[in-house]
């Protein structure tokens, strides 16, 4: 694991799923009318896939700066516990390389490069895996930009339809979630954290949301902890 013939035979799966993924990202995009541009700036520049997803219609609706930071904060917080565990000891070299090596730290890129022996691994290796992952993502996103581009052209305000992508997207994540861990009680938090964002409606519907389920998942937890050490303190 150190040229970048075998960074580029370790990239591919995540390369094909980025590149499927980001399609729905730009048709999602194009679909709140937002210009095909935007698809390979935000991704440059903001690279979290959940989180490009939610933009998109947070930014069309005029959504307030504070709100997307927020939103931000709690989507994609969990990046900086991965940076914990990143190997960027193995990365030198320019400063700049070493902060796109930061910046181009994703779920799927974590995944890889955890599963590798950290001394095998070499920096070109690293910054490689993370820069093919980066341009597919880059190239997913703005082929489906300019894909719904030309479909906005053929089928005018119909495209809007297309907005159920993101809705698609996470119905599925969440079904797959509960085949591999089903947990009635995590899936009760949401339906609660869901109804609250309802029930709270306008600029602070997704915040409130995200704050409800992080309030339920933290008091879950500790409920489950707590009952985890009375039984052992029974027996």
């Amino acid at each position: 694991m150190t040229t970048v013939r075998d960074a580029a035979r370790d990239a591919v799966p995540i390369m094909i799923g980025y590149i499927t993924l980001g399609l729905a990202a730009g048709l999602l995009l194009v679909a709140h009318g937002l210009a095909w541009w935007w698809a390979p700036l935000w991704s440059v520049v903001i690279y979290s896939g959940t989180m490009q997803m939610l933009l998109v219609p947070l930014a069309a609706a005029g959504q307030p700066l504070a709100a997307i930071a927020a939103s931000t904060l709690f989507v994609s917080g969990r990046h900086v516990f991965y940076g914990l565990g990143f190997p960027l000891d193995r990365v030198r070299g320019r400063p700049a390389t070493r902060l796109y090596a930061i910046h181009a730290i994703t779920d799927e890129v974590y995944a890889l490069l955890a599963s590798r022996d950290r001394k095998a691994m070499s920096g070109r290796y690293i910054v490689t895996v993370e820069a093919l992952s980066h341009s597919a993502w880059i190239t997913g996103t703005t082929a489906g930009a300019l894909a719904g581009t030309g479909l906005a052209a053929l089928i005018g305000e119909r495209v809007e339809l297309l907005g159920f992508v993101l809705t698609a997207l996470f119905v599925i994540l969440a079904i797959e979630n509960w085949k591999a861990h089903p947990d009635l009680a995590v899936l009760l938090s949401g339906f609660v954290a869901g109804a609250v964002g309802l029930a709270v409606g306008g600029s602070a519907a997704l915040l409130s949301a995200l704050g409800a389920l992080a309030a339920a998942l933290v008091a879950l937890y500790a409920w489950r902890r707590h009952a985890g050490i009375a039984d052992g303190g029974a027996r």
